[in-house]
């Protein structure tokens, strides 16, 4: 079979979204339960009912792998919310220890002056109290200051609104709250109380990827940095997420960088005849290719070979996408904002540019810079920044302030000057207003430490909800959403702790109103309730007045 006519057949062959409606129905009727074939059949409706829309857009999910200490990521600087953080949270500054974050080390943001802007608790003055960034996340300070950034406040998984402490034994919770393992799948799937079938992430893909990305040499919509994750599985098995890591595509050993002892030209089309050397590497690989486009009777055969042909098929496009940064961008290279960002105040000491979660980031904005080459309109991205888990030694004493950052403090830096990167690079690229970056963690710590602050080693403990950042052109930054949690523990009055006097904050706003809401900027419409099951549970998070979750410019 040649190449021209194995193209076609794999265009041919791409799910379309007829092609989507049949399969996902026949496939629901044979061999699912009822359960399932009623969900299947609302995918079907809602890919006939979202809009095409126009334009391009990509969504990435940076995930803060251990569970990130939200409660120092964004701390409140003067009046009562202060003073109960100090209480919990009390720093030596003689010594440098204990886990809080002395107020005259914030990265202050200017004083919120409306209260519509974001809702407290009782106690807590809305309107005038400034908050601030930890000290070394100067570069969330300048993203919210222009409005580029937006803090979503203690969020997390849920199963039911309206808990409380009075009714945290008896309500309907998620299941093993406080794992690791459970709370990451709970995040990525937002449908807590059920098994584990599919990620929010690959259900907006089943519904969008027919619509939006309608070229047939098109690549996954969704494709990680990061490894295998639970968010980017899909329900229907159409869209399957395709695996990279932070240095690129993983190609055939053999034959040189990117083929260059094999191909004349590295960015030309794979599977292309008049595109091989004529040395030992090129005929290997001529040969190779040719066994790939084999047809084979046997189906099994036939399955395992489709493998191998769509990953040197997607490898050939995604490479191409790669070749249009090798040489920089614009007259300047990509990597130049990554360095840009991670020189100067908050650099967070041991880490810079070349750190893994900086090339990940590096990675999809090289990525977008070649989109054209991936063929889609509409995109998922899933990175990783791990090691959030701090129970000992969280913040590493004297590196607070100064010097090479250790602990939590290393993980912020690094966190704010990697995003800090990224968004200079979209805005040099022109796109900036098509992506939004958004961070989610397993669950967030303890408020109150595992140790006495003249601990060295003092850290906190797993909890529950935390504090989210949303990037982006078309987030309404420079605001804070959802409801900051009174910052009192047990059974004082207005307190969120769930159980025990530890500060493990009841989330007051659920994943499926967080992620509803990037879904609804992607693209879903109608179909909302289908991709996130448990959001009629919640109040409707496009309604400022209850839930106050406006943080996505739709229009």
């Amino acid at each position: 079979m040649n190449y021209l006519k194995r193209l076609s057949d794999m265009k041919a062959n791409r799910p379309t979204r007829r092609r989507f409606l049949a399969q996902s129905g026949c496939g629901a009727m044979g061999a699912l339960s009822m359960v399932n074939t009623l969900a299947h059949l609302k995918l079907m409706q809602g890919a006939l009912a979202q809009s095409a829309g126009s334009g391009y857009k990509a969504l990435v999910c940076v995930f803060l792998n251990g569970g990130n200490d939200s409660n120092n990521l964004f701390i409140p600087a003067t009046g009562t919310a202060r003073a109960d953080y100090d209480t919990a949270r009390p720093f030596d500054l003689a010594t440098s220890r204990g886990i809080g974050v002395p107020v005259d080390h914030l990265n202050r943001v200017q004083p919120l002056n409306a209260a519509s802007l974001y809702e407290m608790n009782a106690g807590y003055n809305a309107g005038t109290d400034p908050f601030g960034f930890h000290t070394r996340a100067p570069h969330f300070k300048t993203l919210f200051d222009a409005e580029d950034l937006a803090v979503l406040c203690n969020v997390g998984t849920l199963t039911e609104a309206g808990m409380t402490r009075a009714t945290y034994g008896t309500a309907d919770r998620p299941p093993q709250l406080f794992s690791h393992a459970d709370q990451q799948k709970q995040w990525q799937s937002s449908v807590p109380d059920r098994p584990f079938t599919s990620g929010w992430g690959g259900r907006v893909a089943d519904l969008l990827d027919p619509i939006h990305n309608t070229a047939g040499s098109s690549v996954s919509m969704n494709i990680s940095i990061a490894g295998v994750n639970s968010l980017m599985v899909s329900a229907t098995g159409q869209v399957s997420p395709y695996i990279m890591n932070q240095n690129g595509v993983v190609g055939l050993s053999g034959y040189g960088t990117r083929y260059a002892n094999a191909l004349l030209n590295t960015e030309g089309a794979v599977f292309d005849p008049a595109n091989y050397t004529t040395s030992d590497h090129g005929k290997r690989l001529k040969a190779f290719e040719k066994i790939v486009q084999m047809t084979h009777d046997n189906l099994l055969e036939g399955g395992y070979n489709g493998v191998v042909y769509n990953a040197r098929f997607m490898e050939g496009l995604v490479g191409g996408a790669l070749g249009d940064t090798d040489n920089g961008t614009g007259g300047t290279t990509l990597d130049q904002h990554f360095i840009d960002a991670y020189a100067g105040a908050g650099q967070p000491g041991g880490q810079d540019a070349a750190g893994s979660f900086a090339l990940q980031m590096k990675m999809v904005a090289r990525l977008i810079a070649g989109r054209t080459h991936l063929g889609n309109n509409r995109q998922i991205f899933f990175v990783q920044l791990t090691g959030w888990d701090t129970h000992l030694a969280q913040n590493n004493n004297s590196t607070l302030f100064s010097g090479t950052a250790a602990g939590h403090n290393a993980l912020i830096g690094n966190l704010s000057c990697a995003m800090k990167g990224f968004s200079d690079a979209m805005k040099a690229l022109g796109v900036w207003d098509d992506v939004t970056c958004f961070t989610a963690s397993d669950f967030a710590r303890t408020f109150n430490p595992n140790k006495p602050v003249t601990d060295l080693t003092a850290g906190t403990d797993h909890a529950w909800g935390g504090h989210a950042v949303v990037m982006g052109g078309k987030v309404k930054g420079g605001r804070v959403y959802g409801k900051f949690p009174n910052l009192v523990l047990g059974s004082a009055t207005g307190s969120l702790d769930a159980t025990g006097s530890r500060g493990r904050w009841i989330p007051t706003t659920s994943v499926d109103q967080y992620a509803a809401v990037l879904a609804r900027w992607m693209g879903v419409d109608s179909e909302l309730h289908t991709v996130f099951p448990n959001l009629h549970r919640f109040d409707d998070p496009f309604s400022v007045a209850s839930a106050n979750l406006d943080f996505m410019d739709l229009t």
